[in-house]
C-alpha cells in the first residue's frame, strides 16, 4: 500500500523537487499502449525535475466495459465479458511477474504484449505469453513460475487497492504527486501526452517556488515527506 510519513527539517533551503508519475492501464488496451509510449517519450526527452515513473494494472467492470465499447464489441454479451475480464486479470499477473526480473523488461513485456494483441486477431493464450516473455529477454521458465506465485497475486491485490483509494475510475489514468506538495495529486483521465506532462511538471515546478518563497517570507518551516511508495 502507499503511505507517507512527516519528518520535521531545519531549514527550508530549496529541497529538490522530485515527481512520482503512477500510469493506470488496461495490460492488453492499445489506448493504454500508445499513453505508455507519451510517458516514456517525456521521460526521454526531461531536462529539470527528477521523476519517478510507474506503470500499474487496474480494472474492474466499468473498466472493462469502456475497453469493450472502444472496440465495438457487444457488451451484454457475458461470456465475451467473462473472458476479457479474465484475459485482463492473467495479463496483470503476468505483467507482475515480468517485473520480478527487472522494471525495464517488465515495461518491456507490457509494451510487447499491448502491441501484439493490437490488431484484434491475436488471442491471449500461455504461447503469446511465452513468446512475448522471450521478446522482453526474460527467464521463460521462471516467469511462469512467478505468475503463479502467492507473492505476485498479493501485489496485484495491493495495486487495486491503491487504485481504488487513488479513485482511479478509467484506463489510462495518470496520478502525479510531487515531495514537495502531499496535501494533493494531480489526476489525468485524458489526452495523456508527453507535451501535456511538460507543461504540468513546469507549472508545479513554478508553483512550488513561488509557494517557497512566501514561506520564507512569513518564516514558515516545511514538513519534509517520504515519497508514495508503491509495493512491487
Amino acid at each position: 500500500m502507499y503511505r507517507s510519513k512527516q519528518n520535521t527539517t531545519d531549514s527550508i533551503s530549496s529541497p529538490q523537487q522530485i515527481f512520482e508519475l503512477y500510469l493506470f492501464v488496461n495490460p492488453i488496451g492499445y489506448k493504454c499502449y500508445r499513453t505508455e509510449q507519451e510517458v516514456l517519450k517525456f521521460m526521454s526527452s526531461l531536462d529539470g525535475p527528477k521523476v519517478h515513473f510507474r506503470f500499474i494494472t487496474f480494472h474492474n467492470f466499468n473498466t472493462v466495459t469502456q475497453y469493450m465499447k472502444r472496440l465495438n464489441l457487444p457488451e451484454k454479451d457475458l461470456t465475451l465479458r467473462n473472458q476479457i475480464y479474465s484475459s485482463i486479470y492473467d495479463a496483470s499477473l503476468a505483467y507482475k511477474a515480468a517485473l520480478m526480473q527487472g522494471k525495464k523488461r517488465g515495461r518491456n513485456f507490457l509494451l510487447h504484449l499491448q502491441k501484439s494483441l493490437a490488431d484484434g486477431k491475436t488471442t491471449y493464450s500461455n504461447e503469446l505469453l511465452a513468446e512475448v516473455a522471450a521478446k522482453a529477454k526474460l527467464d521463460v521458465d521462471m516467469f511462469f513460475e512467478d505468475k503463479e506465485s502467492p507473492f505476485v497475486k498479493n501485489s496485484y491485490e495491493a495495486d487495486q487497492h491503491i487504485a481504488q483509494e487513488m479513485n482511479i475510475k478509467t484506463n489510462p489514468s495518470l496520478v502525479i504527486f510531487d515531495n514537495l506538495n502531499y496535501q494533493y495529486g494531480l489526476l489525468l483521465e485524458d489526452n495523456i501526452t508527453a507535451e501535456v506532462l511538460h507543461e504540468v511538471i513546469k507549472d508545479c515546478s513554478v508553483a512550488c517556488e513561488q509557494k517557497s518563497a512566501n514561506m520564507k517570507k512569513t518564516n514558515i518551516t516545511t514538513i519534509g515527506k517520504n515519497y508514495l511508495r508503491i509495493t512491487h
